[in-house]
Order: structure tokens, then sequence, then C-alpha cells
């Protein structure tokens, strides 16, 4: 057994080689390559909320959103309306990778949506343009492709937006996905 002359040391040489190894890393969070992301079922309770739009999570069917615009895009606060982050992770993996972004997507059963936009939104550098897609009562992949820049800035966090009705009628689309991949060459 270790007296405590011996041990304390020993410990204290430990976590120092541990803490090193970890600062050493430079930040990085995942080993490896991210080549997909993807937010479906229960964990899209994670979208986040801008104001002048609205969200509500149904269990039915694997679990999918409804989400609807109550103000019109570019009246009352800044917003982007409903948007996923990614994470410093799959920032860096994608930056400068041609991506797919799929959206599972149908109008609402009650006061359906016929038309909603979504972009992608690097923290720095240049957005993709909004894209305009066309809702039917079932459910659809709806896609598009973008480009994320390269920056030099520490990695932080790209955002996938969803403008649910830019007219803000307060008409509903249900989501039951969001993906981003990297593009086969």
């Amino acid at each position: 057994m270790l007296r405590d002359r011996f041990f304390y040391p020993l410990a204290v040489l430990v976590f120092a080689g541990i803490i090193a190894l970890a600062l050493s890393r430079g930040g990085q969070t995942g080993a490896g390559e991210v080549d997909r992301w993807e937010l479906a079922g229960e964990d899209l309770n994670a979208l986040q909320v801008s104001p002048g739009t609205e969200m509500d999570y149904l269990p039915d069917e694997g679990g999918y959103v409804v989400l609807s615009a109550f103000t019109a895009f570019g009246q009352g606060p800044g917003s982007i309306g409903i948007f996923a982050s990614l994470g410093p992770a799959q920032e860096r993996s994608f930056a400068g990778e041609t991506v797919e972004i799929t959206l599972r997507a149908r109008a609402a059963r009650s006061d359906p949506l016929d038309v909603f936009e979504s972009a992608y939104f690097p923290l720095e550098g240049a957005a993709s343009a909004w894209q305009r897609f066309t809702l039917t009562p079932d459910w659809q992949d709806f896609t598009y492709r973008f480009t994320p820049p390269v920056v030099a800035a520490e990695p932080n966090a790209d955002l996938v937006s969803i403008w649910p009705g830019k007219e803000g009628e307060r008409k509903g689309m249900e989501l039951a996905s969001v993906s981003v991949a990297k593009v086969s060459p």
C-alpha cells in the first residue's frame, strides 16, 4: 500500500498529465471527421425558436414538431426563424465541404402551410440563400446544398434555419427531421 507521502505527489503528477494532454489537443471535441448530423424524434425539442415563431412537439409517428410563424418575415424583432444548432465538431468538419441539408416535412393537418423556407447560416462568413419549398399533405424530403466557408476563427456553431411561412399567418408545417451530410465526391 502507498504511503501518503508517495500517493499525493504521484496523484498530482497523474492529474497534471491528464490536464496537459487535454490542453494539448487544442480544443478538439471529437475524434475524427463528422460526415453526417441529424436531429429527429424527441431530439427535435433542441430546435431554437426565435421571436415571431412557435413550435410544439408531438410524440406521434416517432415524434415530430409543428412549426408556425405569427410575425411576418422582417417585421418585429430580428429573427432567423426556428433553427437547429450544429456544434463545433460539425462546423469544423463541414467547412469547405459541400453538404446536403435535408428537411423531412409536410403541411400540418390543421390549418396547413403551403410554403416554407430554409437557409444554412455559418456564424462567420456568408450564409446560403433562402431555399423555398412547397409542402404537401404527405411526408417529403426537401433538400438543398451549400458549402460552408472555411474560417480562421475557433470553431463555434452553424445553424440550419427554417422559416414556416414568411407572411406570418400562423399556418403550420410538421417537421420530422433535419439532417446535414457531406456530399460524396
